[in-house]
């Protein structure tokens, strides 16, 4: 039987073969602090994209994981009940194994550097309860949209933006020499950049989140284009729902050009980090790319990809000049003006901040008594 530690490293690509790619490039304690993090975060994402699920069930399945994160002595208790609750799941082969298999990654975690810990528990247990915040906004069994960009934003932040600010802050441990300006940087674009890889996701899997009964395309957004959301979902004008994603796909560019300052912000002596950031960025670009002004992607519950050719493309070439600030700079502009994408006004990271702050999500363990 194989370790814990070799049991997360053999099921990081099962679960996700783009992220392991880029996780895969890191070393000693980075390597596994970031692994275990993002299989955390695929644990808490299985629970929440469970389509046959009832809400209740899941809001408390969300909630108690953020307890058992940040309370070990609680976690001792009430781990193996809580994989045994899980068995209500419904998901992929590969993601319900990992579910079952929590208590592995909680050995490992619990032997990562407390430093590292640390940065882990705020930013993954914080990300339950906002997917618990926001499974009380869908109904079951019917298509419910967000209200607005703001709305979306909120969301993203809590499955993604979340992300990019504990890898941040675990990248600060790996860069104690970083001047103030580069980490400054740093910190003002992590969440931006968390929110343009998770929308470049909801843009090409719009019809597949449809078909489960979820719709993260902003009520405002269609209603501005004069259609109503089951107007929009049935494809009443493929023209004005192109407009709709377009500027989408506008914003989502816009945190994509945040996601590279915060690249850029890495010394160029540490590639491993900087490829570790270009590579999903690059992707996401070329993703986006596809998807614009790109009928397909609302008619087909097949997600709209990039080829393997474009993935190889990028896997090979960027390490050629990964170093470059110029040279980095230049390929993503060619991205964007083969394509002619444009750029929306700039992401309010300090307005999102004050929106987050008025959303009630579940209290933190140290108001709640251990079990």
């Amino acid at each position: 039987m194989i370790n814990d530690w070799q049991y997360c490293v053999n099921t990081l690509p099962k679960v996700s073969r783009t992220f392991a790619l880029n996780i895969a490039l890191l070393r000693g304690e980075i390597h596994r602090s970031v692994l275990i993090a993002y299989l955390f975060c695929r644990i808490v994402d299985t629970v929440e994209d469970a389509g046959k699920l009832d809400g209740g069930i899941k809001i408390k399945l969300l909630q108690e994981f953020a307890h058992l994160l940040e309370n070990p002595a609680h976690r001792k208790n009430a781990l193996n009940r809580w994989v045994k609750d899980c068995e209500l799941v419904d998901g992929s082969v590969n993601d319900l194994e990992l579910l079952s298999q929590t208590a592995r990654v909680f050995n490992i975690f619990d032997s990562l550097e407390e430093k590292h810990q640390q940065q882990i528990i705020p930013s993954v247990s914080k990300m339950a309860r906002g997917m618990a915040y926001f499974q009380k906004r869908f109904e079951r069994d019917k298509l419910t949209p967000l209200e607005d960009e703001e709305e979306l934003e909120e969301y993203c932040y809590f499955v993604a933006g979340l992300v990019g600010e504990m890898i941040c802050n675990l990248f600060f441990l790996e860069l104690p020499l970083l001047s103030d300006k580069a980490q400054e940087t740093m910190k003002n674009n992590a969440v931006s950049f968390g929110l343009g890889l998770q929308m470049t996701n909801i843009s090409k899997d719009i019809v597949a989140d449809r078909e489960r009964g979820w719709s993260y395309i902003p009520k405002r957004l269609i209603r501005e284009k004069g259609l109503t959301v089951e107007e929009f979902h049935s494809g009443v004008s493929i023209e004005k729902n192109l407009e709709i994603l377009e500027k989408l796909l506008q914003k989502t560019t816009g945190h994509l050009e945040d996601a590279l300052n915060f690249s850029l912000a890495i010394p160029n002596y540490k590639m491993s980090l900087r490829l570790f950031c270009i590579w999903p960025l690059w992707m996401a670009m070329e993703t986006v790319a596809v998807l614009h002004n790109n009928p397909v992607l609302l008619t087909s519950s097949a997600p709209v990809k990039i080829s393997r050719g474009t993935v190889r493309r990028i896997l090979w070439s960027t390490p050629l000049f990964v170093y470059s600030d110029f040279l980095l700079q230049r390929s993503f502009q060619n991205i964007l003006e083969t394509r002619k994408l444009q750029s929306p006004s700039r992401f309010n990271l300090e307005n999102l901040q004050e929106r987050l702050g008025k959303i009630p999500l579940d209290p933190a363990i140290s108001n709640i008594q251990p079990a």
